[in-house]
């Protein structure tokens, strides 16, 4: 049976799939009058689009927001629906939830379209617009493939409409592409940096009982992804905060038993004050940077581009899901109830 591990190193060759797929799969979507685009899902699906809309919306030059299914309701369309195009993520595509939200959006006269992981999935019988997103079968419970794959896509998705309209020119669309394709080669770079620091630090690590992590507001959604991961695997309180709110309040949590890791890409000057602080309340205070830093716990080899940061950033903590669990007696890539979505009704089947 595949583990995270496994679809993790899958990761580079799927994202290299999905650039060269692009061009078909977004060619009628990207003729839609698009002004306004709502992305919607939960979890992994969420982050995926959380993480991935600034970046939408600076090329796109329109609004460009992600949204939990719970928070749309009819009050979300009020105007200029159809040009409005709400995107429901599913990793499973299975999603009562993200299925219902796109629901609702169409009966309101919006424009919907379905990034499930697979083709044929319960979501894309509400889409007008199918955007598979080509990573292939991913059957771990939690998932990391799909989530960089799903950001890639979201990517594709917005430049493919830019180029159509104009908005965004040949230049800048080969440019992103081609900064895309060179965060996938640091992939297993990071990967295995990241390999070495966890087997050297795995006493400490699976001894973890309570994890916050903190970061800057462009990785704020890997950061939330991070912690879900995290909270998923190692079956242990976890959360994560964007870096300013980390300051407003969340300090005052943290003891001796508290493990922090703190991610920095060279853009908060305060981050190893931070780690200076916190490390005299508890000994597990890790900063994780890109740049050389002789207070870091970890170098990571990622690429330069600050956009394309989001395809290697979090790559050791996803890996810490796949490696310490096991230490502690469990098996990451399986749910604690892998019947909980069908006691609970909230997906149509279970993968």
């Amino acid at each position: 049976m595949a583990t995270i591990e496994s679809y993790m190193l899958e990761t580079p060759e799927k994202m290299n799939v999905i650039i060269e797929q692009a061009s078909e799969l977004f060619s009628e979507v990207k003729k839609a009058p698009v002004k306004r685009i709502i992305l919607t899902g939960s979890g992994t699906s969420y982050h995926s689009g959380l993480q991935m809309s600034q970046q939408m919306q600076a090329l796109l030059k329109m609004d460009v927001r992600a949204m939990y299914p719970f928070e749309i309701s009819e009050t979300t369309f009020l105007d200029d629906n159809e040009h409005t195009l709400v995107v429901g993520i599913s990793q499973g595509g299975s999603s009562y939830s993200t299925y219902n939200a796109m629901k609702l959006a169409k009966e309101q006269g919006c424009m919907t379209a379905s990034m499930a992981g697979a083709e044929g999935a319960f979501i894309d019988e509400v889409a007008d617009y199918v955007l598979t997103v080509a990573c292939g079968e991913e059957l771990a419970g939690a998932k990391t493939k799909g989530f960089y794959c799903t950001k890639l896509n979201l990517l594709l998705l917005a430049l493919s409409i830019g180029s159509e309209s104009g908005q965004v020119s040949q230049e800048v669309f080969d440019q992103k592409v081609a900064e895309a394709k060179e965060s996938a080669k640091h992939f297993k770079d990071v990967f295995e940096v990241s390999e070495k620091w966890i087997e050297a630090n795995q006493d400490a690590l699976k001894e973890i009982k309570d994890i916050r992590i903190t970061g800057p507001a462009s990785l704020y959604g890997d950061i939330l992804e991070s912690a879900l991961k995290l909270l998923e695997t190692m079956r242990c309180p976890v959360t994560g905060y964007e870096f300013e709110e980390f300051i407003h309040g969340i300090y005052n949590a943290i003891n001796e038993q508290s493990t922090v890791f703190i991610l920095d890409n060279g853009s908060e000057p305060r981050s190893e004050k931070m780690q200076e602080v916190l490390s005299g309340w508890s000994d597990t205070i890790y900063l994780f940077t890109n740049y050389e830093s002789e207070n870091a716990n970890l170098v990571l080899p990622t690429v330069k581009n600050q956009d394309m940061l989001t395809f290697n950033f979090i790559i050791p903590l996803q890996l810490m899901c796949a490696k310490i669990p096991t230490l502690r007696g469990v098996d990451p890539s399986t749910p604690k109830d892998p019947q909980f979505h069908m006691k609970l009704g909230s997906k149509k089947f279970n993968k």
